[in-house]
Parts: C-alpha cells; structure tokens; sequence
C-alpha cells in the first residue's frame, strides 16, 4: 500500500532519482580522477554534484510540473530550493 502511494507521487519519484543520480555521479567523477571505485560516496554528504541540491531542484520543478507554476506549492519549493542551494554554495 505504502510503496503503491509512493510510485504514484511525481514530486517524490523525481527528488529521490535526483538525489540518486547525484550520488552514482560522485562515484563515477572519483573513479574518472582518482582511477579507484570509492563505493562510501554513495553514502556521503558534501561534494560535488550536491544531491541536496538535485534534490531540491527536482522537488521544485516536479512541483511546478505537477500543480501549476502560479501554485503556492511550487512557491514553497522554489524558496527551499534557493535556501538548499545557497547553502551548498556559499557557506559550507
């Protein structure tokens, strides 16, 4: 029932393949300059790509993809979006 009601959430589907494909990134960008898998990027936090970032940004255009880009939703999306990435830009 729950993982029925999950697949049928969009906004959910995308952040989370966003944050995935963030995370397989950091592997393949660490294989490419160090010659070795670090399989524990798959895990980590910080670094590049930012999946909070991909997160965030797949949150928010699946949002206005969704309910409308005039929705209130998306409004609240968008400002954590730009909260998340400021963070991950500017001050860590």
């Amino acid at each position: 029932m729950l993982l029925n009601i999950i697949k049928l959430n969009p906004v959910l589907v995308s952040a989370v393949l966003a944050w995935i494909i963030a995370q397989a990134l950091k592997v393949l960008l660490d294989f490419l300059i160090n010659r070795s898998w670090n399989w524990a990027l798959l895990f980590s936090a910080g670094g590049m790509p930012s999946s909070h970032s991909a997160m965030v940004s797949a949150s928010a255009l699946a949002s206005g993809l969704h309910a409308g880009f005039d929705s209130p939703v998306f409004g609240v999306a968008t400002v954590l979006a730009m909260i998340v990435i400021y963070d991950a830009t500017g001050i860590r």
